[in-house]
């Protein structure tokens, strides 16, 4: 939740702080003296009360003409200005009035607030400080500049600010709000509860006040009294998105999903805002299914295909919706029961389901998002994909127009470009891949001898291997199709050409000469993971600081680099999701993302281009020797990279240097506990002697899924196992450690590392706190490994976990 700091109506052209209502400085003459009247200040003064502020700027124009050695008019105009918000307009009068009056307080403190708004910082505390060198007693500039100070970063000096500011005047309820606020910002949520509460005494109708008042709570872990701030404020004014995202987000704490998200989809209703698009996504993924209705399926397309989360999150709300659908669950129903047998297409999908099935947008999109993460759609779609072959087999150069309807065309396009997502993960018997090859065989021939191509051949072939392998296949570009089949050319020739391309443009900074890293290397060139394809949506770029203090308010958090720019160390960064994620939410951040693999990297970098992100610098290196590169960092993240190193603490131990002191890392490391059911079957692929080809993968993937259920694989829970390069990294990777939090703790210990919070959702930080209430900024590693002995699958997929370089 982001608070926020009022500083409208923060200057009055009549306030005590500003003068030019009242007494005049002396170097006026006494000619304008005598021809200003007090009449026309006071019919200035009455056009201010009524708003009429056109009518001002008309008047204090004119006064300028008839008086332009009055500071008057000059400063009349100006505040006009201010108020019509015209911050750039108003400089120039502004400093035409302080040239004629530079001992007026009011003057300097409104071109402080002028500056402000135009996020001039430094001016408008220079300015701000000359206001209060004159009159120290200037409340409305005092405030001001803690305004000034907060958006600067400069937290400590704000509160003191506006403390000296309620020193002098305690009755400001808008100055307890914004004091409330910054010591909010400053992870102190107990000491912003009292003033909160203070400014709501003196202003029981505060809105914004009752809505971080309600984010205050909590983050004291009292999201009953924070869900009645929410609700307070609302009835003040319905409208309030602040307040609608604090009661969605204190409904989801407390296990009120349903509630939740029809709070979220009410607001949505009113207009669509980019938090509460991310909140209906945490929302479907509360619902084991959410409930029908035809606006709330639209919603859910919406969300799916543009996307409002990432892709897979939105993926997992939505299979189950469609396995429950009457004709799609008909389907998988007809599937398992025959399975592994292959139907025709007639007794799949029923006398009308194929029709109804490819004119369904939703499965279309969930199609085109990312790997389908649920077995009896994938089973479902192995045996459509059977089908397709049949009907391409069918189809011969001489009748080319047998393709079928438009929608059963952009259907089985689809279904291709699923098959590449998921990097052909589905289960092919040897007739399918005997008949996949000569229907190959015979597009790649009639592209040689310039013969019509039916479209369902290159749909067909698509969905059983890339179309860049196939010879000839360029040929394919110069051919008009329809738009389905281009979208299929596009992802399977023409990303993998600029892929191709890019691969001479990639800088290696380091060699790569340890073994382990040559193997892991290998993997990810065969295998680049993970294989993505839309970008989760990001707020508004915030700086470090303020993102740790919002996402750990209770941690000590003190030293954080407060420098404009952000230097960022991606220690492999793979195909470049979340490189682009942090790239995107943090202010100023400059990034250096590098990876053992060229192929990952040439993937983040093209994902990178179509999203048009210049901060990020990708280049080949090994992280064990990136200590050669003589520079450091502000942010060291390595995630999901450290336990696939020969020493997952050598590796983590060669980063911590490149972290300048006070900087942080983001780590992310396997659980030794969370995956003992993945070890389980890591054992059993070893004992086969199972080597990691896509053949090996795709074999034993299907035998696991007819296993009976042994909870602990957790298998289903991780997307990973529904595509080829993320089953090879969860399953069969060619180096892999795990670790306990109490390994963790003694390196931390050993390496000056501070821990400022552990990730985690945000019913498991409440069920710790519950258990370790003395532990209020949940950073005791101790706490939290007895937490996950009591609790096995906490980390199931990895610790997550952010540390300060304290020396």
């Amino acid at each position: 939740m982001e608070t926020r700091v009022t500083t409208d109506e923060d200057f009055d052209e009549n306030n005590s702080d500003n003068q030019t209502g009242a007494s005049m400085q002396a170097g006026r003459t006494q000619v304008a003296r005598a021809a200003l009247s007090q009449r026309e200040k006071q019919d200035v003064a009455a056009l201010f009360q009524s708003g009429r502020l056109a009518e001002i700027v008309e008047r204090a124009n004119s006064l300028t003409a008839r008086y332009p050695t009055d500071a008057y008019g000059w400063s009349v105009l100006s505040a006009a200005l201010l108020h019509q918000g015209r911050n750039d307009q108003a400089l120039v009068p502004l400093r035409r009035a302080l040239d004629l009056s530079p001992g007026d307080a009011g003057l300097h403190g409104n071109l402080g607030l002028a500056f402000l708004h135009l996020g001039r910082l430094d001016e408008a505390m220079v300015s701000l400080q000359r206001a209060l060198a004159i009159n120290p007693a200037a409340t409305s500039s005092r405030n001001t500049l803690a305004n000034a100070l907060a958006a600067a970063g400069r937290l400590e000096e704000a509160a003191d600010a506006y403390q000296a500011s309620l020193a002098v005047s305690p009755d400001q309820s808008r100055t307890l709000y914004n004091l409330g606020n910054t010591l909010l910002a400053l992870g102190r949520p107990e000491e912003a509860v009292v003033r909160y509460r203070a400014a709501l005494a003196l202003t029981p109708d505060y809105p914004f006040a009752l809505v971080n008042y309600g984010v205050a709570l909590a983050a004291l872990e009292r999201p009953a009294e924070a869900e009645d701030c929410a609700r307070r404020a609302l009835r003040l004014d319905p409208a309030l998105g602040e307040a609608q995202i604090l009661l969605t987000n204190t409904l989801l704490l407390r296990g009120y999903t349903g509630a939740a998200l029809a709070v979220v989809e009410a607001s949505l209703d009113l207009g669509e805002r980019p938090e509460m698009r991310r909140l209906f996504v945490a929302c479907l993924r509360g619902l084991p299914l959410p409930p029908g209705g035809s606006v709330r399926r639209g919603r859910i397309l919406t969300a799916l295909a543009e996307p409002w989360g990432r892709s897979a999150e939105v993926a997992a709300a939505v299979a189950p919706m469609l396995e429950a659908d009457t004709v799609i669950g008909g389907c998988v129903q007809r599937t398992l029961a025959a399975w592994p047998k292959r139907l025709d297409a007639a007794t799949l999908y029923g006398p009308t389901g194929f029709a109804a099935v490819t004119g369904d947008a939703l499965l279309l999109a969930l199609l085109d998002a990312s790997p389908i993460a649920a077995p009896g759609l994938e089973r479902f779609f192995t045996l459509a994909r059977s089908c397709l072959l049949e009907a391409a087999l069918g189809v011969t150069t001489a009748a080319p127009d047998a393709d079928g309807t438009e929608r059963e065309t952009a259907y089985y396009a689809a279904l291709a470009r699923q098959c590449r997502i998921n990097e052909y993960v589905f289960d092919l018997t040897a007739d399918e891949a005997d008949k996949a090859a000569r229907l190959t065989a015979r597009l790649s021939q009639a592209l040689a001898q310039d013969q019509p191509v039916p479209a369902v051949w290159v749909l067909a072939v698509a969905a059983f291997g890339p179309l860049h392998a196939v010879p000839q296949a360029q040929r394919l570009l110069k051919r008009a199709w329809p738009e389905p089949v281009a979208l299929v050319l596009t992802q399977q020739l023409l990303r993998h050409a600029e892929e191709q391309r890019l691969r001479g443009r990639i800088v290696q900074l380091t060699p790569i000469d340890d073994v382990v890293s040559r193997l892991v290397r290998r993997q990810y060139e065969e295998n680049p993971y993970p294989r993505w394809v839309r970008p989760a949506p990001v707020g508004e770029p915030a700086p470090l600081a303020a993102q740790l203090r919002e996402r750990f308010p209770r941690a000590h958090l003190a030293g954080l680099p407060d420098s404009p720019r952000l230097d960022v160390l991606i220690a492999g960064c793979g195909t470049g999701q979340h490189s682009l994620e942090t790239a995107r939410v943090f202010h100023g951040a400059n990034v250096l993302a590098v990876d053992l693999s060229l192929t990952s990297l040439c993937y983040a970098r093209r994902k990178t281009r179509e999203l048009g992100v210049a901060n990020i610098e990708y280049a080949q290196a090994d992280l064990l020797r990136l200590g050669e590169l003589g520079r450091s960092f502000d942010l060291v993240e390595s995630s999901g990279v450290l336990h696939h190193l020969a020493d997952p603490a050598a590796g983590w131990r060669s980063l911590v240097p490149l972290v300048r002191p006070g900087g942080v890392m983001r780590i992310g490391l396997y659980s030794r506990l969370a995956r003992r059911g993945i070890t389980k079957v890591r054992d059993m692929i070893a004992a086969r002697g199972l080597d990691g080809s896509a053949a090996a993968i795709r074999s034993f993937r299907q035998e696991l899924l007819d296993m009976p259920w042994e909870p602990s694989w957790g298998r289903y829970l991780l997307g990973d196992f529904f595509s080829v390069s993320g089953c090879r990294d969860l399953l069969f990777h060619v180096q892999e450690h795990c670790l306990s939090l109490l390994e963790i703790k003694a390196f931390c210990l050993e390496n000056g590392l501070a821990v400022l919070g552990v990730e985690v959702d945000p019913p498991v930080l409440a069920a710790y706190r519950t258990r370790f209430p003395n532990d209020a900024a949940a950073t005791n590693l101790s706490n939290w490994h007895a937490f996950e002995e009591d609790n096995p699958d906490t980390f199931i997929a990895m610790y997550q976990f952010w540390v300060q370089k304290t020396g």
